[in-house]
């Protein structure tokens, strides 16, 4: 009995329950209602308190963006007109016997046997190349590497009638063009020296210090290997004048596995030009010769004077009618190439790692045009301007142009950043690695870092 009256009472209690819940709207309580709506109210505040400040945030961020993008087009935009020097040094060249660092950056020697060293370098070939990160200085007697702050790493002395130089990453070679020697160096010092039995004419460094020389006698070109410490690696090549050609130029690939060259050969009675790969590795050493390719169509009626590998994924080559650009990512040089037809005599040549460009006659407006293309030959710029120039590099994205008196440099929109003259006769120009908005500018006589403002 007592069980059925548990039941009825749940039943019952369940009943109410029901009711309670669907107590129509006008019938429940005050409180509950007062309740409901209060929850309400707190959803609608915490709905519009995250709008505004998704919308601040959304503000700020548009904020930022905008003025940074202010800030990039004043800096891309702006151009210099004066500058400071923040160092300078006197470019002497002092014979203390070896390789050392001979000067500090005020001109005091750092290295013993200072004032027994003999001034070289005196005469008027003086020249420099983009190195490391800043400059070689090389002159019939010896060559200078200096760093971004002006300090001179090493110094090498030598002797030779024409000093060839040929830089790849942070290596660099000194050969004596129609000598015998060739002087194999890095960032930090010479690591050896070269020599051959018989006339070096041309020579190239890979990024890892392994050097090509070509040599020649009466019928035949010879092209040998050697190691960085200037041990011959007992690999050449053989190209017979009358049948294989003469090479114009050749380059190493940054690994030193493969070389490019330019050849000239005769074909019918008439001087053709072709471009040919020689492999190293694994690859060519299973084909004749090590002869992995070769391009004759594309340079039919073209004459490659430069070819030069970029980087290690593109070769190009510098004709007297355009770019050619050739693949040699899966170590094949890939057959179709890309060419870049120019119609203009092309005055002036430079590259980079990124870009190649060509200097030309400009038919209207100013006197000169200088198109830059990327590796895979797209157009990256076009810069009309009328500076007579002796000298152009791209380094980074810069584009610097100078002649004995002066500089100027672009970025690679087109911009002009900066025009300047110089008090002393202007050898090379390159952006300073140290500072911002900075050049290194250096000749003969003085090298200085200014900072443009």
């Amino acid at each position: 009995m007592s069980d059925m009256r548990s039941m009825d009472r749940e039943k019952k209690k369940r009943q109410l329950r029901n009711n309670i819940v669907q107590l129509p709207e006008q019938n429940r309580p005050a409180a509950y209602q007062e309740e409901e709506d209060s929850e309400e109210i707190i959803r609608q505040f915490k709905k519009e308190r995250r709008r505004k400040k998704l919308m601040i945030t959304f503000a700020v961020v548009l904020f930022l963006a905008a003025t940074a993008f202010c800030f990039y087009q004043y800096q891309n935009e702006y151009e210099y007109t004066e500058y400071d020097v923040a160092w300078e040094k006197p470019m002497r060249f002092v014979d203390t016997g070896g390789t050392g660092a001979a000067e500090s950056a005020d001109g005091a020697e750092s290295t013993a046997g200072e004032s027994s060293g003999k001034k070289v370098g005196e005469s008027s070939f003086v020249k420099f190349v983009y190195f490391g990160e800043n400059m070689l200085k090389y002159t019939k007697d010896g060559a200078t590497y200096i760093d971004a702050s002006g300090k001179n790493v090493w110094t090498q002395s030598y002797e030779m009638k024409t000093p060839i130089v040929n830089v790849n990453g942070n290596y660099v070679i000194i050969a004596d063009q129609q000598g015998n020697d060739i002087y194999i160096c890095n960032t930090e010092g010479c690591t050896g020296v070269a020599k051959t039995q018989l006339p070096i004419t041309k020579a190239a460094v890979s990024a890892k210090g392994v050097t090509a020389a070509v040599v020649e006698d009466s019928t035949a070109c010879y092209i040998f290997y050697f190691k960085k410490n200037g041990e011959n690696l007992g690999i050449n090549i053989k190209m017979l004048l009358s049948g294989d050609g003469y090479p114009v130029d050749i380059a190493l690939s940054p690994d030193g596995k493969q070389i490019v060259m330019s050849v000239m050969y005769m074909k019918n009675g008439t001087m053709k030009n072709k471009v040919v790969f020689y492999d190293f590795s694994e690859i060519g050493k299973n084909v004749n010769n090590r002869f992995i390719g070769a391009f004759e169509d594309e340079f039919d009626d073209k004459m490659a004077a430069r070819v030069r590998y970029l980087n290690e994924d593109t070769v190009c080559a510098f004709t007297d009618k355009g770019l050619t650009f050739i693949s040699v990512k899966d170590v094949i040089p890939d057959t179709n190439v890309i060419s870049v037809p120019v119609e203009e005599e092309i005055e002036s040549i430079c590259y980079s790692d990124k870009y190649a460009a060509v200097v030309v006659d400009n038919p209207s407006g100013n006197p000169y045009r200088m198109d830059i293309y990327t590796t895979d030959g797209k157009p990256a710029a076009s810069i009309d301007f009328d500076y007579l120039y002796r000298g152009v590099q791209i380094d980074g994205e810069k584009v610097i142009l100078y002649n004995e008196e002066s500089c100027r440099v672009y970025n690679m929109d087109g911009h002009k950043k900066f025009e300047g003259r110089m008090d002393f006769s202007v050898s090379c120009v390159r952006e300073s690695k140290k500072h911002l908005n900075a050049l290194i500018v250096a000749g003969s006589e003085v090298m200085r870092e200014i900072k443009l403002k």
